[in-house]
C-alpha cells in the first residue's frame, strides 16, 4: 500500500475511534477479508453496505458515495462514510482507490473478455487489450451520447461570452484540449491548472459566463463545491463517468463517459480517449454551426502557429 494513502500502516493493528465495535486491520491485510471476518459485529445498516461491497466489489470501483448508498439499501451516505473510516480510510476515494489495487489481484479480475493487464503478460498481449479497450469504450459513448444533450451543449458554447474550463489531476489532458480547440475557433475561454485561481474567478463572475467541468470520478470538490455555489446563475456542461455523481448532479448538461478501473489503470486511462473524442465532436459541431466565420479563425490559427515549424 502506498504510504500516506489507503489503510494506515504505522502500527500492526490500527482502531478507528466514532464505532462502538472498529474493526481491526493487521498490517498486510485487506479490505474485503476484514469486511468478511467482522461482519457480524457490525451494525445493521453498515452490514449491508458490507455485503453489497462484498457481492460487488468491481461494480462499486464506478459507484459515486450516494450510489452506493442507494444500491445497498442503507439509504444514508452517513453509514457509508461511517464504514470507510471504520476500515481506516480518510475519503471515500482512497477506499475506492485501494479497493480497486486489492480487486486487481483476484479471481473476479477475470471480466469484461479478459482486458485486465496481468504481470504475466507480453507487449503484443498488452497492446491488443489496451487498444481493444479503447475501441470498446469508445463504441459505448458513442451509442450513448444523446444528440439532443450535444446540440444544447454547441448552442450554449456558442452563446457563451466567457467559456471557464474546469479540470485536474488526470482531467487536465482533456480540459487544456477543451480549452484550445475552443479558443481556436474564437470563443473565449480560461482555463488554469490553479485551482485557488478558478476559486478567484469563479467569485467574481460575468454574465454570460459558462462553465465546462471534467472529472471523471465526478467527485473532485475543486470541480463540484466552486460550480454548485454559481447554480443557477451559471450553466454548467459537465464531462463524467457517471450522472449520479455530485458532478452529474449539479451539470445542467451532462455527458456520461464510462470506463471502468483495472489493476494497472486506477485512474480511468481508456476514458480519457472518449472525452477527448466527445470535446472534438463539440468542436466540430461548433466549427459546423459557425461555418466560414470559424474557418477563418481556424486558418488564421495555423498561420500565428506556422513559424514554430520548419
Amino acid at each position: 500500500m502506498t504510504e500516506g494513502r489507503g489503510i494506515p500502516q504505522t502500527s500492526s493493528v490500527d482502531t478507528i475511534k466514532g464505532n462502538s465495535k472498529p474493526l481491526l486491520i493487521s498490517k498486510g491485510g485487506t479490505v474485503l477479508e476484514t469486511l468478511q471476518q467482522r461482519m457480524d459485529s457490525l451494525p445493521p445498516v453498515q452490514k449491508k453496505i458490507a455485503r453489497f461491497i462484498l457481492e460487488n466489489p468491481r461494480m462499486i470501483l464506478r459507484m459515486s458515495i450516494s450510489t452506493l448508498a442507494d444500491r445497498s439499501g442503507a439509504k444514508s451516505e452517513a453509514s457509508v462514510v461511517k464504514l470507510y473510516r471504520t476500515l481506516g480510510f480518510s475519503g471515500y476515494h482512497d477506499f475506492k482507490v485501494s479497493l480497486a489495487t486489492e480487486v486487481a489481484g483476484r479471481a473476479i479480475n477475470q471480466v469484461d473478455e479478459g482486458s485486465d493487464i496481468t504481470l504475466d503478460d507480453d507487449l503484443p498481449t498488452i497492446k491488443r487489450k489496451i487498444f481493444s479497450s479503447a475501441i470498446r469504450v469508445l463504441n459505448k459513448t458513442m451509442e450513448t451520447l444523446d444528440p439532443v444533450l450535444l446540440e444544447q451543449a454547441v448552442d450554449t458554447l456558442i452563446k457563451a461570452r466567457r467559456i471557464i474550463v474546469l479540470g485536474y489531476g488526470t482531467s487536465v489532458v482533456v480540459a487544456y484540449d477543451a480549452f484550445i480547440k475552443f479558443s481556436r475557433v474564437g470563443l473565449d475561454c480560461l482555463y488554469t491548472q490553479d485551482s485557488h485561481i478558478n476559486a478567484l474567478v469563479l467569485a467574481e463572475h460575468r454574465e454570460g459566463d459558462v462553465l465546462f467541468c471534467i472529472s471523471q470520478s465526478g467527485e473532485s470538490k475543486d470541480v463540484v463545491i466552486p460550480p454548485e455555489a454559481l447554480k443557477p446563475k451559471v450553466p454548467i456542461i459537465a464531462i463524467t463517468g457517471s450522472p449520479d455523481s455530485p458532478l452529474g448532479q449539479i451539470a445542467d448538461i451532462c455527458f456520461t463517459v464510462s470506463s471502468r478501473e483495472t489493476a494497472f489503470r486506477t485512474d480511468p486511462m481508456i476514458g480519457r480517449i472518449a472525452e477527448i473524442a466527445l470535446v472534438d465532436t463539440l468542436f466540430n459541431g461548433i466549427v459546423v454551426r459557425l461555418g466560414v466565420k470559424a474557418l477563418e479563425r481556424l486558418g488564421k490559427s495555423r498561420q500565428a502557429l506556422s513559424y514554430l515549424k520548419f
